[in-house]
């Protein structure tokens, strides 16, 4: 008798039990929620295209992973805040009005100017070398001033292009470099080329909405070494040294990885600092 009436107040203690957390969790008050310092609320979703020559494409990258396009990606995505899709249209040897070509006919890179929220273009080194090229024995100030004006007319058609596919996209153009100045450090007319080169470049795109100027000439050319420590006898005992520890030891031109990380950290400087045109 006495388990019987155990039985039945164990039964009703567990019957008020259920009712009581039953009628709080539909009547009682609601638990609010907590956000944490920081949280973000939704990644943003990026795509990136990057157009131009042989930087963009990632010549001297022994990981075949696409140069600096690869390396921003990963920056980007490591913030937790980004989810990001690249698109690569570099084409090795490309000048400018080869790259203006490529945007003018093909299809696939018209869209992905379109669609793209960032867009990158590395142009300018090829077209130099040409100028160079065409003047080696007797290149002066002159020459190169005439190239570079040249060039500027095709690097404001290019952007302009672009800018007609992509009204709101900014676009990160990078400069050029000389990759030969610690093996000729005494050959200033390279230097004194690109240096006016650059400054042409910056001036047009200064009168372009939503356009920037990336510097890769300043963490390139000299590549952290002294010009006394470059300076050589001959010409094959620089090129054995490899003095530049940025530069492709096959071809003495391209960035290496260590090079192309110098370039991405400066993209995502200047990416950081007009952040407003791409982030949300």
């Amino acid at each position: 008798m006495k388990w019987q009436n155990l039985g039945k107040n164990l039964a009703f203690v567990v019957a008020v039990a259920a009712l009581t957390i039953g009628g709080w969790a539909l009547f009682g008050p609601r638990p609010h929620q907590v956000k944490l310092s920081g949280q973000t609320a939704a990644v943003q979703k990026l795509e990136l295209t990057a157009v131009g020559d042989s930087l963009t494409h990632g010549v001297g990258d022994d990981t075949n992973a696409g140069g600096y396009v690869a390396l921003i990606k990963s920056d980007l995505q490591a913030t937790g805040n980004y989810a990001v899709t690249t698109q690569n249209f570099g084409v090795s040897g490309d000048t400018s009005t080869q790259i203006q070509k490529r945007i003018d006919t093909q299809k696939k890179l018209q869209q992905g100017i379109a669609d793209a929220d960032v867009l990158t273009v590395t142009v300018g080194g090829n077209d130099l070398m040409h100028v160079l090229q065409a003047h080696l024995l007797d290149m002066n100030a002159k020459n190169v001033a005439k190239g570079s004006v040249a060039f500027q007319k095709h690097l404001t058609k290019l952007i302009t292009t672009m800018r007609g596919l992509n009204k709101s996209a900014p676009i990160y153009v990078f400069g050029i470099y000389n990759p030969f100045y610690v093996y000729f450090p005494k050959l200033t007319a390279m230097t004194d080329a690109v240096t006016t080169w650059n400054k042409a470049t910056q001036q047009t795109l200064a009168k372009l909405d939503g356009t920037y100027y990336v510097d890769i000439d300043s963490v390139l050319t000299k590549g952290g070494t002294t010009a006394s420590k470059a300076a050589k006898s001959s010409v094959k005992a620089a090129l054995s040294d490899s003095a530049n520890p940025l530069i492709f030891t096959q071809d003495h031109f391209h960035p290496n990885n260590a090079g192309y990380a110098k370039m991405t950290s400066q993209l995502w400087a200047k990416m950081q600092a007009t952040k407003k045109r791409w982030a949300k």
